[in-house]
């Protein structure tokens, strides 16, 4: 069971989930720095994904996505998002094997100005 986050900071997060599992992706894990950063809200831009069964994506215990076999959705070429609880915490489970790589798009405020450091 694998999961890795790669933050940006006020750019988007890129989750990758690897074998069978349930993997919880809190806000907070999506911060670039900790000291500064609170997301306050995280939608889903982009999935693809691999699986010999299922992969769900669920918010608040809303399933969002349910994934069979193999595909990509960029739902930002569509001018869309998966935005159902987006306050809520991600959940990916994973049955039986797959992988599933997703991109968020998130709003977070700043204790600091980023651009300044003041």
């Amino acid at each position: 069971m694998a999961l890795e986050v790669t933050n940006s900071l006020r750019g988007p997060s890129v989750i990758r989930c690897v074998e069978p599992g349930t993997y919880t992706i809190n806000l907070a894990d999506l911060r670039k720095n900790a000291a500064i950063e609170t997301v306050t809200t995280a939608d889903i831009k982009r999935v693809t994904w691999s699986t010999n069964g299922s992969i769900t994506i669920v918010r608040n215990v809303t399933p969002v996505l349910s994934l069979q076999g193999s595909g990509e959705m960029r739902f930002d070429e569509f001018g869309h998002s998966i935005a159902n609880n987006n306050t809520s915490n991600v959940v990916v489970t994973i049955a039986t094997g797959g992988t599933l790589v997703m991109e968020l798009s998130k709003q977070a405020t700043f204790s600091v100005d980023v651009n300044t450091g003041v």
